[in-house]
């Protein structure tokens, strides 16, 4: 399904055309930011005239068959980059909670997300990476549940780790 943005963008082909380079120019700083008018105006000229001279086609400020395809080639190359990476889901769809016992890929994944809030913010225990749902991750997740105004029972169940998953996304507490 096609978002309302790639709805305009077809039909306004400028548009697009802006768009593509000024993802392209957060790859390439050579290559002057446009801002997406829908207008083939001077600064979007200069964006076209600098990709081509950057990719050795015919500098003419014009956007041609080849430079269209350069264009749109060279923008699928650098969403790669620029886009993050897809997420992982991995939270059992069968599965309600985790409690202290449980073990496996997921409470490994529970423990490094404990042990980021740890590094970034001292009021969080330190969890070992064990991949085993010990006393210290059940700690842990109860700290998590008491600070995120959460029924504080220590497991992990869907609405802990939704939350957990989003601060975590939202601070980028991985980085």
């Amino acid at each position: 399904m096609k978002s309302k943005l790639d709805v305009v963008k077809a039909a306004n082909p400028i548009l697009e055309i802006q768009f593509n380079l000024r993802d392209i120019s957060q790859m390439h700083p050579d290559i002057p930011k446009v801002f997406p008018t829908g207008r083939f105006d001077p600064e979007t000229q200069e964006a076209v005239s600098a990709f081509q001279k950057n990719f050795n086609l015919p500098v003419t400020g014009k956007v041609d068959f080849a430079t269209w395809n350069a264009i749109s080639k060279e923008h699928q190359k650098c969403m790669h980059c620029i886009k993050p990476p897809q997420s992982v889901y991995c939270y059992p769809g069968n599965m309600y909670e985790y409690k202290k016992g449980a073990d496996g890929n997921l409470i490994y994944i529970l423990q490094i997300i404990l042990k980021n809030y740890h590094q970034r913010y001292k009021n969080y225990p330190d969890v070992r990476l064990t991949g085993v749902f010990d006393e210290q991750t059940e700690e842990a997740v109860k700290q998590f549940q008491k600070f995120s105004h959460l029924p504080v029972t220590g497991a992990l169940d869907r609405e802990t780790w939704n939350l957990l998953n989003k601060i975590n996304n939202t601070c980028k507490l991985y980085e």
